[in-house]
């Protein structure tokens, strides 16, 4: 694909979805492509470039399944030895549980963990205190029985990388990972004193209730001092607790994740240079198959089509099982996608809530230009809708999670989490339902309702990747 058409793709999308700024970065067969557009944020008007560091979110997962797999390559991790036997803290936890729990089902999201678990009191650059909240929050259920994304699963890994490189996970990160790839770091939180701060781009929510005639292109305010002025999309904050660091606080450049991703294909050895002959062996062969391996057990419905070590499994129109994964932070967006043989690794980062509607229509748009990029399709439900919904109202858990479903005086249907959301919410016959958000233009989101027994009572809320039982 020539340079050019992928720019032009990159940039009308941009400004059909008004993302402020976003970067794009394309690897196939030795040849690297680099799209940026827009601002870094329509507070400062700053112009998005190649090294711009934006949130990760969720993808910082990639980077510290590999920063494990490292440890465990060099013989001082082991995928199945319990935590128990690795975190002082939860020898004599309330839960224990978790204690059985292995390294390779924290990394594959079974180990029963909660999504998110609060430690406030979490101020420094260790997670022991952090790894003492987990040990007592109870299990959503039995370690390997089930899938349910988890936060503080890989939060509880910054403790388990504690135990295995003597060092805390921000400087291990560094020093094992992002420096031998020639990445300069980029943290939301960065706790160490005496550390220098990049700076990161700023989130931006996109309002449903201002078109895009209406606010102008907010992308085309490159440059401009007075970019703040584009209506209908606003600077929001990232929201990101110091505590899910591990899980949720890099930032960098597409670019930057694709030097990373490079580690993965077949051509990984043409990572070599006069400079840095021995780059391709900062992650071994090995670990790099098991991280691609699906963990049976793991089906994360509404996320993707299976789950390795820190990798999504994608699969293409053609039937081809593409790696990678997803991340969203407050106002940003970041995704990735590589297939090993094809030697393609393909980055995206957007600061608007919109950036995932972006990043589906540039695969749409890739698609017809014949470069086919796995993705997951969500199961879009098509029966009838429920008449009666009285039997799905109620709360449903995931540790301190709690999502509502309530009916307004019309019996219209919401989905809420207090103080956070409130998305309108349609479900069907077959048990599943979308929720769309009532404020901002963002996907829809698309889960299920599981009973215990065909016919029986609602016993769990699946949605996006999480596990709610119901109270």
């Amino acid at each position: 694909m020539e340079a050019s058409l992928l720019s032009g793709i990159f940039h009308r999308l941009v400004q059909k979805h008004r993302v402020p700024g976003a970067q794009l970065t394309l690897y196939r067969n030795g040849k690297m492509a680099e799209c940026v557009v827009g601002v870094e944020s329509l507070r400062t008007g700053r112009p998005v470039t190649t090294e711009s560091a934006f949130p990760y979110g969720s993808i910082t997962k990639f980077y510290t399944a590999a920063l494990a797999m490292q440890f465990v390559s060099d013989g001082d991790l082991d995928l199945d030895e319990p935590l128990a036997d690795l975190v002082p803290e939860l020898k004599r936890a309330a839960n224990r549980t978790l204690g059985t729990a292995t390294v390779r089902q924290l990394l594959s999201h079974t180990a029963g963990l909660a999504d998110n678990i609060d430690c406030p009191d979490m101020r420094g650059a260790s997670y022991q205190r952090y790894a003492a909240a987990c040990g007592e929050v109870p299990s959503l259920f039995m370690p390997g029985l089930a899938f349910s994304y988890s936060n503080a699963g890989y939060c509880l890994m910054g403790r388990v990388i504690e135990y295995a490189s003597g060092m805390d996970w921000w400087t291990a990160l560094e020093s094992c990972l992002l420096h031998p790839l020639g990445v300069e770091p980029a943290f939301l939180h960065d706790p160490r004193p005496d550390t220098a701060h990049r700076r990161t781009t700023d989130g931006h929510a996109v309002r449903l209730d201002v078109s895009a005639a209406q606010s102008g292109t907010a992308s085309g305010k490159a440059g401009s001092a007075d970019a703040g002025g584009v209506e209908g999309v606003e600077t929001v904050d990232h929201l990101i607790p110091l505590s899910t660091a591990a899980a949720g606080a890099l930032a960098g450049s597409a670019t930057a994740l694709v030097a990373a991703a490079r580690l993965h294909l077949d051509d990984r050895d043409a990572l070599a240079t006069e400079e840095l002959p021995d780059l391709p062996d900062i992650l071994s062969k090995d670990a790099v198959e098991e991280m691609r391996e699906c963990v049976p057990g793991a089906e994360p419905y509404g996320l993707a089509d299976g789950w390795g070590l820190g990798l999504m499994t994608h699969r293409g129109a053609d039937g081809a099982i593409w790696l990678g994964h997803d991340g969203a932070v407050g106002g940003s967006s970041c995704h990735l996608r590589l297939h090993p043989a094809s030697n393609v690794a393909l980055a995206m980062t957007a600061n608007a809530t919109t950036g995932q509607k972006l990043w589906d229509d540039l695969l749409a748009d890739l698609r017809a230009e014949g470069l086919d990029i796995g993705h997951y399709t969500l199961p879009h439900p098509d029966t009838p809708r429920v008449e009666d919904p009285a039997e799905y109202v109620g709360e449903y858990a995931n540790g301190d999670l709690v999502l509502v479903v309530v009916a307004d005086a019309s019996g219209r249907l919401f989905l809420t989490r207090k103080d956070y959301f409130d998305s309108r919410l349609v479900i069907h016959e077959d048990d599943r339902f979308v929720a769309s958000d009532t404020e901002v233009d963002a996907v829809p989101v698309v889960g299920r309702f599981v009973r215990g027994r065909a016919g029986g009572p609602i016993t769990l809320l699946q949605y996006g990747g999480r596990a709610l039982a119901r109270c």
